[in-house]
């Protein structure tokens, strides 16, 4: 049962992710042309856990470190990979990257809430704070996120987005409320240690 309510809120916070672009158009949206490249900060070099393992997608041009006993999985829609606590219902997941021309930073993030409140599955989504930080050197917005999965789970979130020359890459990192505070600090790390390497 909890291998079932885990699959349907990973699947959940990808589709998310994914329809975000969709999620924020409007008709001020704007052009291509208008929305100002990502400059990557000359200093940054991706953290280097000690003890953790290296995950490296050459097609999706990414690489992220991550705990030993956390699983890896491949192969999911709009994922280009996710790492699993095993029993604790806690997830990290690597979105696929997305063309989102003409998307702002902004609207990249405001449709990833959007996208979680309009959920069927997810109830009382409340958006708990909103920052600017940098993801692989790049400007980047992170959302702590809370809300009732369908099996009536507290669960609390933490999404790091960045856009690059016109592609969103998302992290994502969900866990009951009850254990989030355990697992954050390697989810933290393994956003440290993400890298686009294209």
């Amino acid at each position: 049962m909890k291998k079932l309510f885990f699959a349907i809120i990973v699947a959940a916070l990808l589709t998310v992710t994914v329809c975000a672009a969709g999620c924020t158009s409007n008709t001020s949206s704007p052009s291509p042309s208008t929305v100002p490249s990502a400059i990557r900060n000359p200093a940054f070099v991706p953290k280097n856990v000690s003890g953790y393992l290296n995950y490296n997608n050459q097609s999706a041009g990414i690489a992220i470190q991550y705990p030993p006993s956390w699983q890896l999985s491949q192969g999911a829609a709009n994922a280009t990979a996710s790492f699993n606590v095993s029993g604790a219902g806690v997830s990290f997941t690597v979105a696929a990257p997305e063309s989102l021309p003409g998307q702002t930073l902004d609207q990249f993030s405001q449709g990833l809430i959007l996208g979680l409140q309009q959920n069927g599955n997810l109830v009382n989504v409340t958006l708990l704070n909103s920052s600017n930080t940098a993801l692989a050197g790049y400007p980047a917005q992170k959302d702590v996120f809370t809300y009732v999965g369908p099996d009536g789970t507290s669960m609390q979130g933490m999404a790091e987005l960045t856009l690059v020359n016109g592609t969103g890459y998302a992290l994502t990192y969900v866990a009951p409320q009850d254990v989030y505070s355990t697992y954050v600090g390697a989810a933290q790390n393994m956003m440290q240690s993400f890298n686009i390497t294209k």
